[in-house]
């Protein structure tokens, strides 16, 4: 002890001086004035040599505390026990190249040797949204791993000139700041994949070390027939993960060069199924569901041949499957993605969102969801979903905590959000504010014209919502709002437009049957409803093939036909999905999940079996909760015209013109939202001769 308290008091000024005047690289030490500054990956960690300085004073007083308390046999034992957490997130690499073009490159490294990482069984591994999350910022690793709630950081450069390659690599303890093992590696272009295996064994060596990580050897990089190949794919992921109608066309092009070049690299064959399904007008593009199905089926199944151990083969399968509503197949390929590689988050997603709302098992998607949420914490769909999940559950403290994830991450998506969650209860003004607010923020979230229509639907601006209807075409599911302003005849025309360009496509069949139930053509909707309740297999989910409205109908249909014994199924059935959302904890009329609730669908169960006073009481108690009645549905007239139902409709439209009178009141003064949308001719005038009377 008096030697350590010499160093302590003779040492710790050389050491503070040592620091000063050196820095330590991945090559070694060397005098501060003599490093290159662009070489420096120092500018990532906030860190320099004081590492050093403040590993000696923690092992200092580790003595200490040792020869005081006698609290174990060495210092390496305390550190395994501080990180026995075998969790680890790689950072965007930095791009050190003359040309910032290159950063593809870069970003591309870094996902690779994170995929590589994920499927080592027993690491957890951050989902590259996350990870990549605080790319080109200062951030210091203590914080990052705090935020991605991981014991290990990995980090580091690219430099990229022609055929030449520098890749710097270091490993940090994310909960010390401790730099654990770094190294340079300088190789040839052809030789990339060698190199990521190399930095892989390396890091699999340094967590076996650190982490008590128990694995035999890494897994290997997947490999294309050559660099050109490899390029294209790297650009196509690039560009697939911004996520906008134009960056998603290139990396469909980049995907196909890719193929060009390779035409067994079964990556960029999964890729490109994945990224064409994301081409349909519901998500970013204009391929109708017939074209981007039949593109993307053919490279899934080219995938799944070449690679059946492929877990991105087994992920664009699953997804081509659930869009093809073979919903049995698509959850056994995601869950085997999911076995291949435990840290697949995306996968993780989809399978939640396919349990819920194709499936309902509500359960078992909120678990699935909270353990993406574990492997991507800041992905913004993840966070979306469950802030729903919690806001139904009415967990709205939870809900609210996660939703402030949002706010510095992504202020548009925040924005939207927020006014979701904040309609709650009816307040649907602050559904359509949250929208505006995003549009105004991102002026993208404008082409969503399905979500817009609809949030002028329920506050009854039915004049806006027709001309977004007219501008936007016969786009799927704009039916549905036609119906919410109660006009079924349009609603049909609408259907039948849709189900002409994509006659494929079941969800489109689905909605052309409920659009002509809606309107009371119930001998052509009939085969259609018939259809989806045997593809359900029987059973009513949250917004699958057989929604609670479905089930209505063809209850009418049935009952009109005389058929009254084929009815108890159906009945059953709604009170089965009753039963699964009261299991799971939904109690909330859910917004996320445009209009469902379980009080609703009691309710309606209840009164169509002849319970009126028990049914009625229930479906007010949802219309009081923020819950839409279609008002001019044919097979709900028995319900309309039950003098009952009159004061459940009063309170409905009167919610409706209190929500629009609240919008309005701002748009027609000073409108903030101009620059993003505007109330149509005429409405304001109206609205304020309404005021004024």
């Amino acid at each position: 002890n008096t030697a350590l308290a010499f160093f302590l008091i003779l040492g710790f000024p050389l050491a503070v001086f040592f620091a000063w005047a050196f820095e330590l690289t991945p090559e070694g030490l060397k005098k501060e004035k003599d490093v290159d500054r662009s070489q420096s990956i120092t500018h990532i960690t906030g860190r320099k040599i004081d590492y050093l300085v403040i590993a000696a004073l923690v092992l200092a007083l580790g003595f200490f505390a040792v020869d005081k308390f006698a609290l174990g046999p060495s210092r390496d034992a305390d550190l395994v026990q501080t990180t026995t957490d075998k969790s680890i997130a790689v950072l965007a690499f930095v791009n050190m190249s003359d040309d910032a073009g290159n950063e593809y490159f870069s970003d591309g490294i870094s996902e690779e040797l994170l995929n590589v990482l994920s499927k080592i069984p027993g690491l957890r591994v951050a989902a590259r949204t996350s990870s990549f999350q605080f790319k080109g910022e200062n951030r210091d690793v203590i914080d990052i791993g705090k935020q991605l709630n991981v014991a290990m950081v990995l980090e580091g450069s690219v430099r990229k000139a022609g055929r030449q390659l520098r890749i710097t690599a270091q490993l940090v303890d994310a909960r010390s700041g401790f730099h654990l093992w770094s190294e340079t590696y300088d190789r040839e272009l052809e030789v990339i994949f060698a190199v990521q295996d190399e930095i892989s064994a390396a890091i699999v060596g340094a967590l076996r070390e650190h982490l008590g990580l128990e694995v035999e050897a890494p897994p290997r990089v997947i490999t294309a027939a050559n660099t050109e190949a490899h390029d294209a794919y790297l650009r196509g992921r690039y560009l697939v993960v911004q996520r906008t109608p134009a960056t998603v066309e290139g990396a469909v092009r980049e995907f196909e060069k890719a193929i060009a070049l390779d035409p067994e690299y079964a990556l960029a064959h999964a890729e490109l199924a994945s990224a064409t399904l994301l081409l349909v007008p519901s998500q970013l593009g204009g391929l109708t569901f017939t074209e981007a199905i039949a593109k993307a089926a053919r490279h899934a199944e080219l995938a799944m041949a070449l690679d059946p151990t492929l877990a991105e083969a087994h992920a664009a399968t699953g997804f081509v499957l659930r869009n093809q509503r073979n919903l049995v197949e698509a959850q056994t390929h995601f869950r085997q993605a999911i076995r291949i590689n435990p840290n697949y988050a995306i996968v993780h997603n989809w399978m939640a969102n396919l349990l819920a709302v194709d499936l309902g098992h509500y359960k078992e998607s909120f678990a699935m969801t909270e353990a993406a949420l574990r492997l991507d914490p800041l992905s913004l769909p993840v966070i979306s979903n469950y802030v729903g999940a919690l806001t139904v559950r009415n967990r709205l403290d939870d809900a609210d905590q996660e939703l402030e994830k949002l706010a510095a991450i992504a202020p548009a998506y925040y924005a939207n959000v927020r006014g979701v969650r904040m309609s709650l209860g009816g307040k649907w003004a602050n559904m359509f504010f949250g929208w505006l607010d995003a549009c105004r923020i991102n002026p993208e979230w404008s082409k969503n014209k399905f979500a817009l229509a609809r949030r002028l639907a329920r506050i009854d601006l039915e004049k806006e919502a027709l001309a977004i209807i007219e501008v936007a075409g016969p786009m799927a599911r704009l039916s549905y709002v036609l119906r919410m302003l109660g006009r079924p005849g349009d609603a049909v025309t609408a259907a039948e437009a849709v189900f002409a360009e994509d006659p494929i496509s079941l969800d489109a069949r689905r909605d052309l049957g409920l659009a002509l139930a809606s309107a009371g053509e119930y001998a052509r909707a009939r085969p259609i409803l018939e259809e989806m309740w045997q593809r359900s297999g029987g059973r009513i989910t949250g917004g699958g093939l057989f929604p609670i409205d479905a089930a209505a109908a063809l209850i009418a249909i049935r009952r009109a036909a005389g058929e009254e014994t084929e009815v108890g199924e159906l009945l059953a059935a709604i009170r089965d999905n009753v039963r699964r959302f009261r299991e799971a904890g939904m109690t909330r009329v859910n917004m996320y999940w445009n209009n469902k609730s379980a009080d609703y669908e009691e309710g309606l169960a209840d009164y169509l079996a002849g319970e009126r006073e028990g049914g009625l009481a229930l479906i007010a108690k949802a219309v009081e909760d923020g819950l839409i009645v279609l008002p001019g549905e044919a097979y709900l007239k028995v319900l309309y015209d039950d003098p009952g139902f009159a004061p459940i409709r009063a309170s409905q439209e009167a919610r409706q013109a209190r929500e629009r009178d609240r919008v309005l009141a701002i748009v027609c003064t000073d409108n903030p939202y101009a620059a993003v949308w505007q109330p149509a001719e005429g409405t304001c005038e109206r609205f304020a001769a309404v005021s004024t009377n």
